[in-house]
């Protein structure tokens, strides 16, 4: 979240750029929850899953919590976003508005253009007109950005971008999780590696205990999730050879993100989800 906070708090009508996912009905929904979006003004609140108050005990948005509609200020800030290959939407949006370094909040929001990706069947197009009859659907980015330009506001930076630390980060992910498949006679026999073994698994505990009790921006508790496997995988030589159960979970979703990666280099992908029986919707009707 600190990306989408940190400024003044800002009135009036700013224009921004954000991703959603589709499901089979045509709706839009935000990508960490199920709250869908309607035709025309929606109206934010502070609830559960992204909300960290109760409700109306503060502005929406605020900068002391997650809640508000999020936006991006330029294209290469959404394009961290995976969904954002399939499709992208540019936001009207208004009342209360905190801005940030990459994009900003809101408390009032409006769809109005929809680029889709050439790889989208034909009826999920349809549906989307149907959906959201008054936002413009496009098949350029560039046009639709032609015809409803982004605020351009100065707090935004552009995104940083470090293909080394990004390699060294990998490296180091993959050294320490290379401690979780050494024998624990071989850690204990080597100084060195009992160090790192013992430094490495503590500071994934506390990450882990963070990521679930100290923090509260969206997708962290999947991040937590994630760190829980990190954590089985360490400890796993503790166990010997059935620590390789501990092992499972991370192996299981490693080959799961493998085999996600590859469904979406099929030429014709396009990521839709089914429609649930019963969804609360994300704003109100004025």
């Amino acid at each position: 979240m600190r990306d989408f906070s940190g400024t003044e708090p800002l009135v009036g009508e700013i224009v921004g750029l954000r991703t959603f996912r589709v499901d089979d009905s045509g709706t839009l929904l935000p990508l960490y929850s199920s709250g869908a979006w309607y035709d025309g003004d929606n109206v934010a609140t502070c609830s559960p899953p992204t909300g960290s108050h109760p409700r109306g005990a503060h502005p929406v948005p605020s900068e002391d919590c997650e809640c508000g509609f999020y936006a991006y200020g330029s294209l290469d800030a959404v394009g961290s976003q995976r969904q954002a290959r399939f499709i992208l939407a540019v936001v009207s949006c208004w009342g209360n508005v905190v801005a940030g370094t990459l994009g900003f909040r809101a408390e009032h929001a409006r769809i109005d253009a929809l680029w889709v990706s050439p790889r989208a069947p034909s009826w999920v197009r349809k549906r989307l007109g149907v959906r959201y009859p008054s936002a413009r659907i496009f098949s350029d980015v560039t046009a639709m950005l032609g015809e409803y330009p982004l605020t351009p506001l100065s707090c935004y930076e552009p995104p940083q971008r470090h293909p080394v630390s990004k390699l060294s980060g990998i490296a180091l992910g993959a050294a320490v999780l290379g401690l979780g498949v050494v024998p624990i006679g071989v850690l204990r026999g080597a100084d060195v590696l009992w160090d790192l073994w013992v430094v490495a698994t503590a500071i994934a505990v506390a990450f882990t205990a963070w990521l679930i009790a100290g923090v509260h921006w969206a997708g962290h508790l999947a991040a937590a999730l994630v760190m829980c496997g990190v954590v089985a995988w360490l400890i796993a030589p503790l166990f010997g050879v059935a620590g390789w159960v501990l092992r499972v979970p991370l192996l299981r979703g490693v080959a799961l993100g493998a085999g996600g990666a590859l469904i979406t280099m099929m030429p014709r992908y396009f990521p839709v989800v089914s429609t649930p029986r019963e969804r609360a919707f994300c704003g109100v009707r004025p």
